[in-house]
């Protein structure tokens, strides 16, 4: 017996120089550009050390990623005197890396109250834009919406729920299958529009800040996802002889927390977007001889957007701690600090960027002095398409997702 003294501290030794090795091999991978070999070994070794150690042992796992989008928006909106009502409906058609397709029915309504000065008169058809602006106005509203998502296994079955779609009210069904998702939001909004000027030379500038709270629940697991979204965006248009610069920007920060059926915590997530785009619209003889066709839109805003999300499993125990002390004083600067080395070292992160392009028609009319009486009807076809994704998984490296974005 007393030659097998040591013995433990012998074989530790030697499961420390195995590490080692490991850990300058999977270095020398992402030095190579292998991050992803990489980071399942580095993921590997951790859930050894996590069973050998007694510790939390929690699965990394990624998400798909959205490849290409489509979001159809009907906007109706009427100003009697001092109040103002919105509706809004959209369909959200989602291709997955994996193949799936995720459908998301939304209806939106807004009521407040809205002043101005001057009057407006906006047509947007084929592209172009035309129209007369001379007023200053604003308001703020709540917001009220209800939705429904939908998973289909491929595109023909995405098709046949989008059809059945065109006739059904969320919660009330309506000859599709059942959801994967209900949701619910309310909040406010501000709302405020300057516009100047006609065809000839005129401009306008709109914009929009909102907060909204929000509960989903996952019809087939039974959690449920509390959401604060704010965020803000803008349009302008400067116009000179029916031609001129357009612009967007758009900026959104969500918080998310996810409670399993039993309402424990679960997961916190983090997200932030921000979309720049902008267009012009030509006159038509320019537009010939630049060789744009009479029939394409020419009013289309074209840009980027970049999306950041952060993942954070409170299971961990670690994570808890810090989430627990969070929530018990939220003014903390030590339990600030504690949260955010937990999301910045702890948490999946994914990055990802997108082309983007927006086409609106419709229309608008309103004039008054103080009380106002007008309307507002609109479609807009918001497209996007996926161009660089990337995941750096908890204490791993940044790497390609090929499987969204092949190299």
């Amino acid at each position: 017996m007393r030659y097998q003294r040591g013995q433990a501290t012998i074989d530790y030794l030697g499961l420390v120089a195995v590490l080692a090795v490991v850990l300058v091999v999977a270095a020398g991978l992402a030095a190579g550009g292998a991050t992803g070999v990489a980071n399942a070994v580095l993921g590997q070794v951790r859930y050894a050390l996590c069973i050998v150690t007694g510790g939390w042992c929690g699965a990394e796992r990624q998400v798909p990623c959205v490849v290409r989008s489509e979001r159809d928006t009907r906007h109706v909106a009427v100003t009697i005197l001092l109040f103002r009502v919105d509706g809004d409906r959209y369909v959200l058609r989602e291709k997955l890396s994996d193949r799936t397709v995720r459908l998301t029915l939304v209806h939106r309504g807004g009521a407040g109250i809205e002043l101005g000065v001057g009057g407006r008169a906006k047509l947007r058809l084929k592209g172009r834009s035309i129209g007369v602006a001379d007023e200053v106005r604003g308001g703020v509203q709540g917001v009220l919406g209800y939705g429904e998502v939908y998973l289909a296994r491929d595109d023909r079955e995405a098709a046949e729920i989008l059809r059945a779609l065109r006739r059904h009210i969320p919660l009330l069904g309506g000859g599709v299958p059942d959801p994967s998702e209900r949701f619910v939001e309310g909040g406010t909004r501000g709302l405020a529009s300057l516009g100047v000027g006609g065809p000839a030379a005129g401009g306008s500038l709109d914009a929009l800040t909102e907060t909204v709270l929000g509960g989903r629940r996952d019809e087939r697991t039974g959690n449920v996802t509390i959401t604060l979204n704010a965020g803000s965006a803008g349009w302008a248009l400067l116009s000179t002889f029916m031609a001129g610069p357009a612009g967007a920007l758009d900026r959104q920060v969500t918080f998310a927390l996810t409670l399993d059926r039993d309402g424990m915590p679960i997961e916190l997530g983090v997200t932030a977007t921000g979309v720049l785009a902008a267009g012009a619209t030509l006159p038509i003889g320019l537009a010939r001889r630049l060789g744009v066709a009479s029939g394409d839109p020419q009013m289309r805003l074209r840009g980027r957007r970049w999306e950041l999300g952060a993942r954070l499993d409170l299971r961990d125990p670690a994570v808890a701690a810090a989430w627990a002390a969070f929530r018990h004083n939220p003014a903390d600067p030590g339990a600030i600090r504690a949260l955010a080395t937990a999301l910045r070292t702890r948490s999946y992160i994914d990055a990802r960027s997108y082309a983007v392009s927006s086409e609106a028609t419709g229309g608008e009319l309103g004039a008054g002095a103080g009380l106002r009486l007008g309307g507002e009807l609109y479609r807009t076809l918001d497209r996007a398409r996926l161009l660089a994704a990337a995941t750096r998984p908890p204490g791993g490296l940044w790497e390609h997702r090929s499987d969204c974005v092949p190299a």
